[in-house]
């Protein structure tokens, strides 16, 4: 089958929304479940602080993982509310701050991070 960019996405965007918790943000669901691009988990708090540079500076230098990823959801789930989109990917790809969400993946790379989503013969047009 084939489906524009656009479409894939939405399959996306409803797979990541099914799959994320109450009050967690899509990049917390994605480490939970080890899918699509692993979320914080891919990041090491020292990654972290590098990239919400901003909110490193709320907290001392000895904060725990744990503690800052806490300030960093808050921020995420805020910037979902002022993009008023679906998953923290829309916000990332809207803000380009912290990495580039959907913007970051080719069409081939959509297709293989989401093997449930997609079959083999599937195609993604119209980048």
């Amino acid at each position: 089958m084939k489906y524009t960019r656009e479409d894939a996405l939405k399959r996306v965007r409803e797979f990541l929304v099914a799959n994320t918790r109450p009050e967690e943000t899509t990049c917390e669901a994605t480490a939970r479940l080890g899918i699509f691009c692993h979320g914080y988990d891919r990041w090491t708090l020292e990654q972290l602080r590098h990239l919400y540079p901003w909110l490193a500076k709320k907290m001392p230098p000895d904060t725990p993982r744990e503690d800052f990823l806490k300030l960093i959801v808050a921020w995420d789930n805020a910037r979902q509310l002022v993009h008023k989109v679906s998953t923290t990917c829309d916000a990332h790809t809207a803000d380009h701050d912290v990495c580039l969400g959907f913007d970051r993946f080719s069409n081939q790379q959509l297709k293989r991070v989401f093997p449930q989503l997609f079959q083999p013969d599937d195609e993604i047009t119209q980048w």
